[in-house]
């Protein structure tokens, strides 16, 4: 499965680690397809400045170093959500046929989207554990 990486899910396991971060080890050890479109890299990389300045330029190196693909982002407006700030993150994932995006995203959770699929990291765990 191709799955595309939300700016919440990545701060989530390389910020803070917890169960986003054995999460993300475990989809390392899987073989799903890991994305991050250049949106989502941009949003990540000025999101860790503004909050973590201190450790933001660490952080954002080892992300770029994990078995992560990276996508071009879409100008194209592929979809609809409550929270325009999506949009360009559901546009790249339809864009690039994206089979799931994971996220924390109250608004990307609640959207009801026929495809991709949206998970949560607990629901993505939750897939995961089961197989």
């Amino acid at each position: 499965m191709k799955i595309m990486l939300d700016t919440n899910v990545l701060i989530s396991a390389l910020v803070f680690g917890r169960r986003a971060g054995k999460l993300l080890n475990m989809l390392f050890e899987s073989e799903h397809g890991l994305y991050v479109s250049e949106y989502i890299d941009q949003e990540f990389q000025e999101k860790l400045k503004e909050k973590w300045p201190a450790k933001a330029e660490r952080v954002y190196d080892l992300y770029r170093q994990l078995d992560i693909r990276f996508c071009k982002s879409t100008e194209e407006r592929l979809g609809e959500l409550r929270d325009r700030k999506d949009i360009p993150v559901l546009s790249d994932a339809l864009y690039h046929e994206m089979d799931i995006i994971l996220s924390g995203d109250k608004d990307f959770l609640e959207a009801d989207l026929e495809r991709p699929i949206v998970y949560s990291p607990s629901m993505m765990l939750e897939y995961l554990e089961m197989r």
